[in-house]
């Protein structure tokens, strides 16, 4: 089981919300090619002369860039390893590549929406759109490519409150905000998060591809909760916290094969119990923007394709056979979905730490 996390999330109002605002920037699987790590030795690509010729390799793939952004929402932690405390779903994007001799840089602007929870507000909904410049940077370490994307300039970030579930809260932001408007506060906290930058890292010739929030140093990795050791494709592999009267949108989740399955890991802490659902896109969508814009848990408004309950009390695994086409994950702590029934309110929130990994593969 999870040892319960302790952590003082009271300073966190609204910068909880962006850090993994830049995470969702760095989706691109396909972002620098094989070839790359074949012709290419540690001292050519770390030479700090050679940036001209580093530069050519972040070009493999970033025509992909926001496509890949657009596929899946993008966790919000507070670091690396902390759980998921929210999600950032991109709704447009447009990328271009800098290639200028005084000048080789990416930018990135995006619009879209998201939610996060802080013990001060409980569930906050937001929308966001902003520009950000990206400076790159490559290193080599034990066959392993490092790619750094160190902010050089964030400009029009906007950033909107379009729902807070703590009615103490909204008045609170509203006399800490004085002449500032709590926009103009969140775009500042936005902007100070988009700063930290992303980590990419590329192992070997296999093309599998990391990525983390902030620099993550050479020979390192970002935080993973399972040890997975298999030839299915690993879609997901984290720790995410939902809170009491909470739910949590993992995906979309795409199944490109009628003879394929989704295979579902839990691990439970906090909670007695936690209700999961896989529902399609469409439904997911609808839930997930009324989750957004509204106080509370979104209400079920289909029948899901898949539901069940996991436990505190060991491992849940699930193998879900699915037809082609895209899915959420939901994980709900509340009663407005699946079987278990929590109070209204607790004592200490009595929130539930996930550790789940989606994978999918051939059915048994």
């Amino acid at each position: 089981m999870l040892a319960p996390m302790r952590r003082d999330r009271s300073k966190q109002l609204l910068r909880s919300l962006f850090l993994g605002l830049a995470l969702s920037a760095c989706g691109s699987r396909e972002s620098l090619g094989d070839g790359s790590l074949r012709v290419l030795g540690a001292g050519v690509v770390n030479d700090p002369a050679n940036k001209s010729l580093r530069f050519d390799m972040l070009k493999f793939g970033l025509d992909r860039f926001c496509e890949e952004m657009l596929k899946a929402g993008a966790a919000l932690k507070l670091s690396d390893q902390e759980p998921v405390l929210g999600r950032f779903f991109a709704e447009s994007c447009q990328s271009q590549v800098i290639d200028e001799d005084a000048r080789k840089s990416f930018v990135m602007q995006y619009t879209g929406k998201g939610y996060a929870w802080t013990n001060v507000t409980g569930k906050l909904g937001f929308t966001s759109r902003g520009l950000v410049e990206y400076a790159p940077d490559f290193q080599l370490s034990d066959g392993a490519l490092y790619v750094y994307f160190r902010p050089k300039t964030i400009e029009a970030a906007e950033f909107q409150l379009v729902s807070i579930d703590s009615a103490a809260a909204q008045a609170g932001l509203a006399a800490a905000a004085g002449s500032a408007s709590a926009d103009e506060i969140g775009r500042h906290v936005l902007d100070s998060q988009l700063k930290r930058g992303f980590t990419v890292i590329r192992y070997g010739s296999d093309g599998r591809t990391e990525f983390g929030l902030g620099f993550i140093p050479k020979g390192q990795k970002p935080y993973k909760p399972f040890e997975i050791e298999t030839r299915k494709r690993v879609l997901i592999n984290e720790r995410t916290e939902v809170h009491l009267q909470g739910q949590d949108y993992v995906g979309p989740l795409s199944v490109t094969d009628d003879d394929s399955a989704l295979f579902v890991t839990l691990e439970l802490d906090g909670a007695d119990n936690v209700d999961y659902q896989i529902v399609t896109k469409a439904i997911g969508d609808a839930m997930l923007d009324r989750y957004v814009r509204t106080h509370g848990p979104s209400p079920q408004l289909a029948p899901p394709a898949f539901e069940a309950t996991a436990g505190r009390n060991g491992r849940t695994q699930q193998t879900i056979p699915l037809p082609i086409g895209q899915y959420f994950l939901v994980l709900d702590n509340s009663a407005a979905l699946g079987r278990t029934q929590p109070p209204p309110s607790a004592a200490g929130d009595n929130a539930a730490r996930v550790d789940y990994a989606l994978m999918l593969g051939p059915r048994d």
